[in-house]
């Protein structure tokens, strides 16, 4: 899973530690002595505690697995010794440990720890809108599904004949592949097909089973098979429709994004070395060194899983995890625990204060990243179903406020104007009452592709109402607003619209409001105020027209009064 750059630069974090370990072997020497002339006591103990736990962390995720037992051995006595015992028993792990040093003080660097591990980069390699094809010996079956997956913004290709899809499958490179069960050939022949299909590309597409039968025995067959998902029929093609979102561009060349994830640890080197190890894989990370400061992190980075060491200076890892679980915004968010604590006690508590799971820092790479990997779809797939719109996929009410809510606290954070639109379409309920629901949608699903196409990945988009859109540009000043709310609704009001036979044309009225928040502000009253200013613009805005305004908080105007008015940025 590693490209050949991750490689490199984790080849070089292996060698930059084994260059530090003679600075460690002298700081451990001193530590240890300091610890002996104060007596043991826990003032002169306080420093070796530091430094052989890191130790215990660093060597064995480096790849030193000798040295870092030796470490985890001592680490263990020094934790659970009685004050006043006498240290004959410290002294042969110490002895051990710095027997383990040298030895790899003696032994050469080592090479790239991971070179088995690589595989071709397009692996990991995601686009925006998802290819899936769908296999199945039905035909209606075939027919209906793909124009319910096409209805909501899917290119399907569907196919009959499962050796057919064999044969077509590395030209198309799906992001998924929908494979039904049973076909005539046996009661296996859709695993086999499946299992030469992905075999026939160079990365690892969505795969998902379509099936009439509910026993576990096909269930089990399915995970052996390496499937992301099982499907009873007839499918619920809102439920798969939110499930083929996570595997949106597998196959094509474009950003990785794999995951976010925050790592605290108060050991940097260490810190670093797992940074690199997730970045290479296509993760991007955050490390946090300090875990008092983490709160605060994690809510700016917004995660999706966070790695985390457990013991830690200031605030242990079991104490931030129960920080984190009882906080409205990232009580659900996983939280693994990586570490080289053994205690049961320990892992117990881990798993009371609400960890997913527990890990060894010795553990191999490819197990860890599979780990992650797994706990990151689980989380985005459960937050994909609560957040989102089913019929335009776009987040749903509560998930953009939420998202309206963050972004006005991070503008007024770092003191830059952004604009927030809204639209809604012209004629719509006129539009339902003559033509049909099913028209309306249609036409909303439109609309809602024309926007994502149009729109930057920083900007955020959700259904406020029931035809009503709203956006929000951060970094963006009124003027740049205008312009792109002018584009999209000469876009829409140009685009025919064609429904079977019927050919429609629409048009939205849309309002923008430049924001701008001071420090005094509150974000609470001012998304009420953007809110209703907003609905007053849209409400005397002319169709088919974009009508732009500024915000001017209330704090804003008291400052003006008082004198003290900032210069807008």
């Amino acid at each position: 899973m590693l490209n050949a750059d991750a490689r490199a630069a984790l080849t070089q974090l292996v060698q930059r530690y084994h260059s530090s370990l003679d600075k460690k072997r002298a700081d451990l020497m001193a530590a240890y002595h300091a610890a002996s002339e104060s007596g043991w006591n826990e003032d002169g103990t306080a420093v070796l505690k530091l430094l052989v736990h890191r130790m215990a962390g660093s060597a064995a995720s480096y790849g030193f697995a000798d040295l870092g037992d030796a470490a985890r051995m001592l680490d263990q006595a020094l934790q659970f010794r009685t004050v006043g015992e006498p240290p004959e028993h410290l002294s042969n792990h110490f002895d051990r440990l710095t027997r383990e040093l040298d030895a790899c003080l003696r032994r050469p660097p080592p090479g790239d720890p991971h070179a088995g591990t690589a595989q071709d980069s397009a692996q990991n390699r995601l686009t925006e809108l998802p290819r899936i094809v769908l296999v199945d010996d039905d035909p209606a079956m075939v027919d209906i599904l793909t124009r319910q997956l096409m209805a909501v913004g899917f290119d399907i290709s569907g196919f009959t004949d499962p050796f057919a899809a064999m044969e077509s499958v590395g030209g198309i490179r799906p992001a998924c592949i929908l494979m039904d069960l049973m076909f005539s050939e046996g009661e296996d022949y859709g695993f086999q097909i499946a299992e030469a299909m992905v075999a026939r590309l160079r990365y690892k597409p969505g795969l998902v089973y379509l099936s009439q039968r509910t026993d576990v025995r096909a269930r089990q067959w399915a995970v052996d098979s390496g499937a992301d998902a099982f499907f009873t029929k007839p499918v619920n093609v809102t439920a798969l429709a939110q499930l083929l979102e996570q595997f949106v561009g597998r196959g094509e060349p474009g950003p990785i994004d794999v995951g976010r994830i925050a790592i605290i640890e108060d050991d940097v080197q260490i810190g670093q070395y797992y940074s690199t190890l997730l970045e290479g894989s296509g993760f991007r990370t955050a490390l946090v060194s300090d875990p008092v400061e983490a709160l605060e992190r994690l809510l700016e980075f917004r995660p999706d899983l966070v790695l985390m060491d457990m013991q830690m200076p200031d605030l242990d890892g079991i104490e931030l995890t129960q920080i984190l679980r009882q906080h409205e915004s990232l009580f659900d968010i996983p939280v693994i625990f990586l570490t080289s604590v053994s205690d049961p006690g320990l892992l117990r508590g881990a798993l009371r204060a609400g960890a997913d799971a527990l890990l060894s820092k010795g553990d191999d790479p490819e197990l860890i990243l599979s780990v992650i990997q797994r706990r990151i779809q689980r989380f985005r797939r459960v937050t994909y179903t609560l957040t989102r719109d089913p019929l335009t996929r776009l987040y749903n009410r509560p998930a953009l406020m939420e998202r309206v809510s963050f972004e006005l606290q991070r503008a007024q954070r770092d003191e830059q104007a952004f604009c927030i639109a809204a639209f809604d379409i012209d004629g719509y309920r006129e539009l339902n009452e003559t033509h049909g629901r099913s028209v309306g949608d249609h036409v909303l699903r439109e609309i809602t592709e024309q926007v994502r196409a149009r729109l930057r990945h920083v900007d955020v988009v959700g259904r406020y109402g029931g035809d009503e859109i709203m956006i929000v540009m951060p970094s963006t000043r009124l003027c740049s607003g205008e312009a792109v709310m002018n584009e999209l609704t000469s876009r829409i009001a140009e685009h025919a619209m064609r429904f079977g036979e019927l050919t429609l044309n629409v048009s939205v009225t849309t309002a923008v409001l430049e924001c701008q928040l001071t420090r005094h502000d509150s974000a609470h009253s001012v998304l009420q105020q953007v809110l209703g200013q907003l609905e007053s613009l849209l409400k005397s805005a002319e169709p088919n027209t974009v009508r732009g305004d500024r915000l001017i908080t209330s704090a804003a105007v008291d400052q003006k009064a008082q004198g003290g008015e900032r210069r807008s940025a």
